[in-house]
């Protein structure tokens, strides 16, 4: 990817044994990839290269905050994340032949450089909780967007009394009754 040359790791020139390297990520990198669920952030990412003779083995340490917006009101925080990766890298003759393992990635031995920026992407993605609820009782928090949450509770209602009428209901419980 054009504007990311600090996440090609040149692995030929490297020593066997365990290579240090540290980046710091912001909105800039993750503008690098379309429909990114990351805008604002000051994340960490020390990256362990352990280099062997033909296999590589990265290990990702991610630390830092995110800025994201609640699943319930979209009300903006930040969001601390945290999060330990390995990633296996081995070296074939003929990566496209050979590689049948989803959990090691196989390049070429004619390749003397590795991209990091796509596994660092997804492992920050990982770090994100499933659920982005900030506050312990919706509604009641003061970060909380209140007239989203207003919109959705009547919402909510009007569906409740839409289904309450509804004839096609009515008819149903007469058949479960017979």
């Amino acid at each position: 990817m054009k504007g990311l040359k600090e996440f090609q790791i040149p692995f030929v020139g490297l020593k066997i044994g365990v290579h240090e390297f540290n980046y710091n990520l912001n909105k800039s990198f993750f503008e690098h990839f379309p429909d990114s669920p990351i805008g604002n952030c000051e994340v960490n990412v020390k990256l362990e290269f352990d280099k062997k003779e033909t296999l590589f083995v990265l290990n990702f340490f991610i630390d830092g905050k995110v800025a994201v917006e609640c699943d319930r009101c979209l009300a903006p925080y930040e969001k601390e994340i945290f999060g330990d990766y390995t990633c296996y890298v081995k070296l074939l003759g003929n990566p496209d032949a050979d590689a049948e393992d989803d959990e090691i990635i196989f390049i070429g031995k004619d390749e003397s450089h590795i991209d990091v920026a796509q596994l660092i992407y997804e492992y920050v993605v990982l770090c994100l909780p499933i659920q982005k609820i900030p506050c312990a009782e919706p509604g009641k928090d003061e970060r909380c967007n209140q007239a989203v949450l207003k919109y959705l509770n009547q919402q909510e209602q009007k569906s409740h009394n839409e289904q309450a009428f509804d004839p096609r209901w009515e008819a149903l419980k007469k058949l479960n009754k017979n």
